[in-house]
């Protein structure tokens, strides 16, 4: 006869596992997953995936549960997702992370990492990962593959299309008059070149993205009777209709002086972006926030900064709930916040010459992929390490 445990799954209807499942953190839902086969063609359901990883954002926000992916390291590199409280409690030690020490983190978007890997070949390596569930793909190759003199890349989300898109701008030389511009799709699972923008790239950062869209900064030339200038701005590429759009920045900063640089940064708890201006030998830095996104006239100078003592001005790495920085230390390479009004400096013994810090959730993305027959021994190693 069969059990009452065994039949508890079909005791009720499924609107209300539903409501339950979207409820649960990732790893009880690996426990889910055994329990039956109808649970976990449940929550295996692409339309339930999507929509959880929309609930687990919803309940971190009203929670203030927010969480952080940590990347640092001098000669082996390690990763672990910590809490965005006082002392910085690691939540978890991340043990499967399917790259080595040689790859660059472009970005995170619903508990999915894009990293890029071009050091060892012309052609750029791509990998999508899921560290939660444990389960990554290599993507195909761009269809422009030469080693570029400077490369941009963005990472993020359709809603729309519920799909996850790569955005690759690359300049070939310095002489070059036009930036290439190609776009990956993950639900086509392949690239396709688009026309380029007028503009071209100011550096070599990764793209920041909010609102659907990812940022970065651009430049036109601008001749002014035989004597060019540079104009910054911010470029955005939207990720639903697959359009260039462009956003002023404050007058101040569109035509910096010599040996100043500039780099966007997300501001989540308005949903919007920040400028962070670095003065001339970085010995100062001017933190700028458009308070109404996409609305130019919001822009506000929100904090100016100093010198950690001798060295130079640390690299800002994002906000904490709590509105203080998350720095990382120009010589020592320690990660640190600071409060930009008082700058008391938290430290949070966390070193390492390479260090990526963002906001992340964890989510069940990439669990319905079949790519290349892994998805069994994926889900086995799921199953069984949320088990564990």
């Amino acid at each position: 006869m069969m059990s009452k445990l065994a039949m508890f799954p079909y005791y009720f209807p499924e609107e209300i596992f539903l409501e339950i499942f979207y409820k649960l953190p990732v790893k009880s839902l690996g426990k889910c997953m055994c329990v039956s086969k109808a649970w976990n063609s449940l929550i295996k359901n692409p339309y339930f995936i999507s929509s959880h990883v929309s609930h687990q954002s919803k309940l971190r926000r009203t929670n203030d549960n927010n969480l952080f992916f940590v990347m640092t390291g001098r000669h082996e590199v390690e990763y672990s997702l910590h809490s965005d409280d006082q002392e910085f409690r690691k939540y978890a030690q991340l043990e499967y992370m399917p790259f080595d020490n040689h790859h660059s983190i472009v970005g995170a978007c619903n508990g999915l990492l894009c990293l890029m890997d071009f050091q060892f070949s012309f052609d750029s390596i791509f990998i999508l990962c899921n560290p939660i569930i444990r389960k990554s793909i290599t993507l195909p190759k761009p269809c422009l593959s030469s080693l570029p003199y400077k490369i941009s890349v963005g990472f993020g989300f359709d809603s729309a299309q519920n799909d996850y898109k790569l955005l690759k701008i690359t300049k070939k030389g310095v002489l070059d008059k036009y930036v290439e511009v190609e776009l990956y799709s993950l639900k086509r699972n392949c690239w396709k070149i688009l026309a380029p923008p007028k503009y071209d790239l100011y550096s070599d950062d990764f793209m920041v993205y909010v609102n659907e869209t990812v940022h970065w900064i651009a430049y036109e030339r601008v001749n002014n009777e035989g004597s060019y200038s540079c104009k910054l701005l911010i470029l955005g590429f939207d990720m639903r209709d697959d359009v260039f759009k462009e956003i002023m920045l404050p007058e101040r900063l569109r035509n910096l002086p010599h040996q100043s640089e500039i780099y966007v940064i997300p501001y989540d708890e308005l949903s919007s972006i920040a400028v962070i201006e670095l003065g001339s030998l970085h010995a100062e830095c001017d933190i700028w926030v458009m308070k109404k996104y996409g609305v130019v006239e919001t822009w506000t100078k929100m904090y100016s900064l100093g010198k950690l003592g001798t060295e130079p001005m640390p690299r800002v790495l994002g906000f904490r709930k709590n509105g203080d920085l998350m720095l990382r230390t120009y010589n020592n390479l320690r990660l640190v916040s600071r409060d930009p009004e008082s700058h008391e400096i938290d430290y949070f013994g966390i070193q390492g010459r390479r260090t990526y810090v963002c906001n992340y959730t964890e989510s069940l993305v990439l669990l319905d992929r079949v790519i290349d027959g892994a998805m069994t021994e994926n889900r086995a190693n799921y199953a069984g390490n949320a088990n564990r």
